[in-house]
C-alpha cells in the first residue's frame, strides 16, 4: 500500500499536543511503576522501528519495489510506507524528507532525483536517522549505503545488446536516439557512461543528442515519435528508464516505416514485455526493484541495530530477450501477486 503524508499547519500544532500528552501519561506510567512494581514494565512491548521508502516518481516500476517493502515489513518485524512523487520533481522528495523529519520515522531509503541538489538535504536527514539511497545514489551524501544496481555496468550492457541488436537488424551505419527523464539523476549519468564505453566506440553510428522528457509518458511517446520522424537513417533507439519502453514501442508501432529501428530499454513494464513477445524490442535491462525495497528495509534495520551494513549491495541485472522472456515473466508475475 503507498501512503503519502504530508503535514500541515494545524496538523504540526496537533502533532505538537499530542506529544505533551503522551509526555505527561509517560511521567504518570513511571509513577505508577514506582509505586505498583514491575508488572507494567513486563508487559509493555517495544515498538516496531518504522522506515520510510521515498520513489523518485510514480512509474509502474516501484510498484515492484514497494512488494519487497510488503515482504520486508512482514519479515523483519517493521513498519514501512511508502512515498510516491507524482511528477517526479526534486521539490516533491524535499517535502516528503521535510515532512518524514517531523513524524515519528527511525529511517529512510529514497532513490534521489538530483543527487547534488539533494545532499545537503540527506546530510540533515542523516543526522537524525540512517538513509539509504536505492536505484540511484548521492554517492558525495552521509547515506549509510547504496542499493540496486551497478548502474555504469548496466550501460555497457545494454550498449551490448544494442550492438547484437543492430547485427541482427543488419545495421552498420546510422543515427542511435536515447530516450530518458532527466540527465541530472546518477542512474541516468552512469548508464549513459556505459553506452558510451560500448556502443559509443562503434564506427559508423551517431548518438544523437539525448531526448528528455521530464517523466512525463505523454512527452516519451512524442519524443520518439519526432525522432522515428525527423531522422529516416535512425537505426536505434535506446530507452533508460523503464516508462521508455512503453513510449518506445507504442510509437514504432504506429510508425509506417517499413523498417522500425532496433531496440533496447530498461526494465520490465508490461508493455515492454510484450513487445519483446511480438519481436518490437530486441531487449530489455531488467533491474530487481523487489530487492530495491526488501534490502534497503534491510540495510536500514541493521543499521540501527548496530549492524555492520556493505556501503554498495548489488543486487543484479538480467538481460531479457525473446529466448528467456517466458520464464521471466513467469518469475515476474509471480512476484506482484
Amino acid at each position: 500500500m503507498t501512503i503519502t503524508r504530508t503535514l500541515t499547519p494545524n496538523a504540526r500544532a496537533r502533532r505538537t499536543l499530542l506529544a505533551a500528552a503522551a509526555l505527561a501519561l509517560s511521567l504518570l506510567g513511571c509513577k505508577a511503576k514506582g509505586e505498583g512494581g514491575a508488572q507494567g514494565a513486563a508487559s509493555a512491548q517495544p515498538a516496531k522501528l518504522h522506515f520510510a521508502f521515498v520513489t523518485n516518481n510514480s512509474s509502474d516500476f516501484w510498484n515492484i519495489a514497494s512488494k519487497g517493502v510488503a515482504k520486508a515489513k512482514a519479515d523483519l518485524g517493521i513498519e514501512a510506507d511508502v512515498f510516491r512523487p507524482l511528477k517526479g520533481e526534486v521539490s516533491d522528495q524535499q517535502r516528503f524528507l521535510e515532512d518524514i523529519l517531523v513524524q515519528n520515522f527511525d529511517g529512510v531509503a529514497i532513490s534521489p532525483i538530483d543527487a547534488e541538489a539533494m545532499t545537503p538535504l540527506l546530510d540533515k536527514v542523516s543526522a537524525r536517522m540512517p538513509v539509504v539511497c536505492a536505484d540511484s545514489d548521492a554517492s558525495h551524501s552521509k547515506r549509510v549505503a547504496y542499493v540496486g544496481s551497478d548502474n555504469v555496468e548496466a550501460g555497457r550492457v545494454a550498449g551490448r545488446a544494442a550492438i547484437a541488436a543492430l547485427d541482427a537488424a543488419g545495421s552498420k551505419t546510422g543515427k542511435v536516439a536515447l530516450f530518458v527523464g532527466r540527465m541530472d539523476m546518477q542512474n541516468s549519468i552512469d548508464r549513459k557512461q556505459g553506452i558510451d564505453e560500448t556502443l559509443g566506440k562503434v564506427s559508423g553510428l551517431e548518438i544523437l543528442p539525448i531526448f528528455l522528457d521530464g517523466a512525463d509518458r505523454a512527452k516519451a511517446k512524442k519524443n520518439v515519435e519526432d525522432a522515428i520522424a525527423r531522422y529516416p537513417d535512425l537505426v536505434l533507439m535506446m530507452g533508460i528508464w523503464s516508462y521508455n519502453g512503453p513510449a518506445l514501442a507504442g510509437a514504432a508501432r504506429a510508425s509506417s516505416r517499413p523498417k522500425k529501428p532496433a531496440i533496447v530499454t530498461f526494465d520490465e513494464e508490461e508493455e515492454t514485455l510484450k513487445a519483446i513477445e511480438d519481436g518490437l524490442i530486441y531487449a530489455t535491462i531488467a533491474q530487481k526493484p523487489f530487492e530495491f525495497g526488501y534490502q534497503a528495509m534491510k540495510a536500514l534495520k541493521d543499521a540501527k541495530d548496530g549492524k555492520p551494513v556493505p556501503k554498495s549491495i548489488d543486487t543484479g541485472l538480467t538481460t531479457v530477450t525473446k529466448a528467456n522472456l517466458a520464464p521471466f515473466w513467469e518469475q515476474l508475475r509471480a512476484l506482484k501477486k
